[in-house]
């Protein structure tokens, strides 16, 4: 009696095992090159999470009218760390102390987003809502990372 008993316990305790066994050896290992593009997708969606919440935390940009015209004395860059304010000065200077239209905003943002192409950088240059009365005329510089081409 007891060792039938003791028997069926033993069966049922290795049939239980064996289940066990088969499903652990069953399950798969992901391979290295499945791992990095795991881990590379996670890294692209939490950049562009941050991304997005720094865009959001920028000025919005103005909005301007064929009416508008601004005279500015002093051009100050938000946001540039990558070329220098002298650097800058240089390139905007055609556009200070003389009425500029929205066509001609546009050229000026034109002209410090070329600057930094011409350095190996990609930026979004933009003009931030702001209160155009003044002489100093604020330049949004969302600056990204350096051109394939570096």
């Amino acid at each position: 009696m007891f060792w039938g008993g003791f028997m069926r316990h033993s069966i049922v305790c290795f049939g239980a095992l064996s289940i066990l066994s088969t499903s652990v050896w069953t399950q798969t290992i992901p391979d290295a090159g499945s791992l990095m593009r795991q881990n590379e997708q996670s890294i692209k969606f939490e950049q562009m999470q941050r991304n997005a919440q720094r865009r959001e935390s920028y000025p919005p940009a103005m909005a301007f009218t064929e009416a508008t015209v601004v005279t500015a004395t002093q051009i100050k860059f938000l946001g540039a760390k990558l070329l220098g304010n002298e650097q800058l000065q240089g390139v905007v200077q055609p556009f200070l102390n003389r009425p500029l239209n929205p066509n001609d905003l546009g050229h000026l943002t034109d002209a410090v987003a070329n600057a930094y192409r011409r350095s190996g950088w990609l930026v979004r240059v933009y003009i931030p809502q702001q209160d155009l009365s003044q002489s100093e005329l604020n330049i949004q510089i969302l600056e990204n990372m350096p051109s394939s081409g570096r």
